[in-house]
Parts: C-alpha cells; structure tokens; sequence
C-alpha cells in the first residue's frame, strides 16, 4: 500500500512538473520548459507524453547550421527524449519520425547513414532507405556517395525512365556547377578568317609559296580549382549519357531526356577544349539531340477517338 502510495505520488508530481513546462512552452520559453521536463522525468521515469514535450523543447533549442556545444546538447536531448518515446510506444510512429527528423536537422549524418545501410543489410532493394541515403549524402554534400546510392535506385527499378532521367540530371548539374557554366560559347575551331597568308620562300633561285601555316589557337575559358575537368569530365558525362539513353529505350519520345542529352553533350565537350577535332563531334551530337526535343515538343498528339455510341 505504501508503495502504491509513493508511486501516486510521484506521478502526480511528475505530472505538476509536466504542465509547468507547458507552460514555459507555450510562453516560448524552451530552455525553462526542459528544467521542467527534467524535474517530471526525476520524479516519475517512464511518462510517454513528457519525453514527446521534453523532445519538442529541446528541438526548439536547436540552431540549423550550428556546430556549437550548445547545439550538440540540444540536439542529444531531443534524440535521447525521441529514443526513449520509441522504446515506452514502439507502435506510436511519431517516435521514430521525429527522432529521424531530428538527426537530419542536427547533422548527425553518420548515425542516418548506418541506419540506412543496416536496413539494407536486411533488404538490399529496400528503396525507403536507399532514398534516406540519397538525402543523407546530398545534405552533407557527399555528392559521389549520392549519385553512387542514385544509380542504385535507378538499377534496381530499372523499367522506371524517370529514375535512370534522374541520373543524367543529376550529372549534369555537377559538371554545370564545377567549371561548365562559363564555355557553352566558346568554339574552339580555328577561324578560317584568321589564317595569316603563306609565305614566299625561294627554292633553286625560284619563289614559291610555303604550305600555309595552320589557324592561330584559341585559348579556352579556364577552369578553376575545384572544377571537373579532362578524363573525369569525360567519364561522368559518359555515366550520365547512358543513363538518359537507358530513359529514351523506357520512352522513346522522352521530350525532357532528349533535352538533356543534347544538355550532357555539350557539358562533355568542354573536357576537349583543346582539341577541337574531338571537340567537334560531341558538339554535332549535342545539336541534333536538340533538334530532336525541339521536334518532339511541336508533335501534335493524335485526336482521341470517339466514345462508341450507345444505341438508344
């Protein structure tokens, strides 16, 4: 009886600590609220609507971006509050969303990509979690390992044109960000216009002409640190091509792949800047992809047929 006794009384302490950090809650004052928690959980452990308020006032605390120590404390009391939420309901989903959630806005990305690949251990086709490593990688701006995870998705739902679509995009917009933005005018044949007459040279007391000499050189927009450039320009472009090619097998009039195409050619040609005889065919193919998207938008679709008469 005493312990029931002590038990109830606990609680109902717990409970008075519980509503005062509501009440700092409601008055935007979080850090108050989480005192107020913790003096609820001293009292009686294991109340279920506490940690959910204490993890809500402790994600309050938390500062995007943020490296502080201040940040980190907010951060492991929101995860340990949602931790336990998911061990007192393990089939109250709120647990685990918002512990997930929490470890995505406090940038604990190594602890989201075990996760994600411990599920995977279990079920390598598992696409939820081969999308939560696609988001882990892209917010910590771990751009091979999201593509890596990206091709992965796009193989194993290998009939779906606008996951293998997503690849090449995704390829483009790296080599457009690192050094592609800037050389899309550039044309690095010789202009015949500037070709320096031939000299006259004398041979056995004769003049003659000399072989014309070539073109002058174009110097090229440089590329900076940081940028994609030669071989690995190449290769990633060629990765990207495939996959857009794997698209237009799926769907053959695939306006916004052929866009892409044309898109993912050229960005492949910058890695020959210099050598324009290279150059030059990935620079034809990237017009004619064009052509091809252009004509694919000005194709009017057939007239649906009419529904069948019904007799009266």
């Amino acid at each position: 009886m005493l312990a029931l006794l002590a038990t109830g009384c606990s609680e109902l302490q717990a409970r008075r600590h519980a509503r005062a950090g509501n009440g700092h809650y409601l008055e935007g004052d979080y850090a108050g609220a989480v005192r107020e928690y913790e003096l609820a959980q001293e009292k009686h452990p294991g109340l279920f609507v506490v940690e959910l308020n204490k993890g809500l006032a402790c994600r309050q605390l938390m500062q995007p971006g943020s490296k502080s120590a201040e940040q980190q404390r907010a951060v492991d009391c929101a995860v340990g509050s949602f931790t336990k939420m998911k061990e007192l309901r393990p089939d109250d989903p709120r647990g685990d969303q918002l512990y997930i959630q929490t470890l995505f806005d406090g940038d604990r990305y190594d602890t989201l990509a075990a996760i994600y690949e411990a599920q995977l251990q279990k079920d390598p086709k598992n696409l939820a979690a081969i999308n939560g490593l696609i988001s882990v990688h892209s917010r910590a701006d771990h751009w091979a390992e999201a593509l890596k995870w990206t091709m992965t998705r796009a193989d194993i739902d290998a009939n779906d044109a606008e996951e293998q679509y997503a690849v090449g995009v995704m390829i483009f917009n790296r080599l457009y960000q690192k050094g592609g933005a800037d050389k899309g005018t550039f044309d690095p044949r010789p202009d015949p216009n500037e070709v320096p007459p031939p000299k006259v040279v004398k041979r056995r007391g004769k003049k003659v002409a000399a072989a014309p000499p070539p073109p002058p050189g174009k110097m090229p927009p440089p590329f900076t640190v940081g940028d994609v450039m030669g071989s690995e320009r190449a290769r990633l472009a060629d990765i990207g091509l495939d996959y857009l090619q794997r698209a237009m097998k799926i769907r053959a009039n695939y306006r916004e792949a052929m866009g892409f195409l044309s898109l993912l050619y050229r960005q492949k040609s910058f890695a020959y800047l210099e050598k324009p005889q290279e150059w030059e065919p990935l620079f034809n193919a990237a017009n004619e992809w064009q052509a091809k998207a252009n004509q694919a938008a000005t194709v009017t679709p057939p007239p649906s047929a009419p529904p069948p008469s019904t007799p009266s």
